[in-house]
């Protein structure tokens, strides 16, 4: 194989693991205070935030579903880790991208934010860390839990 086509598909992956990390929670949590700011508003995406994480945590432990590069695990936490459905990225992504989405008026941003959304779920699937259908229901576990808290803001 050609040397340039090895290096562009290494910078591709590069990219796309650089694109990944916007599902941080500390990233996607420094991006809600920017836009929400100390309201209480951002005290409902803290709060769902948790819920979330413990969610779809408890999901994971107790229906382990393997990821597509087979993550091997020892204890509680990496078992949690290892687990494929839901993708917490997808669902946290989900949660928080709907939440900004409906608190700006910037067409900008909104389109900005559906972006995000949708490259951290291809992103997923591509570094193999889960299939198709466990983005999609962590995109449809986040869509549900801000339809939920959405009506306290």
């Amino acid at each position: 194989m050609d040397q340039n086509k090895i290096f562009a598909g290494r910078k591709y992956a590069e990219y796309i693991r650089d694109f990944t990390s916007l599902g941080n929670p500390f990233i996607l949590l420094s991006i809600a205070f920017l836009v929400a700011g100390a309201t209480q508003a951002y005290a409902i995406i803290l709060l769902g935030f948790v819920l979330n994480e413990v969610t779809c945590s408890t999901i994971k432990y107790y229906f382990p579903k393997a990821r597509p590069n087979q993550q091997s695990y020892e204890t509680g936490l990496e078992k949690i880790d290892a687990g494929s459905f839901p993708s917490i990225h997808a669902s946290r992504l989900s949660f928080v991208m709907f939440s900004l989405i409906s608190l700006t008026t910037f067409l900008p941003y909104k389109i900005l934010f559906g972006l995000m959304m949708l490259i951290v779920g291809y992103s997923r699937i591509f570094l193999k860390k889960h299939f198709f259908v466990d983005v999609v229901s962590g995109y449809a576990f986040g869509a549900l839990l801000f339809l939920v808290l959405s009506n306290f803001w």
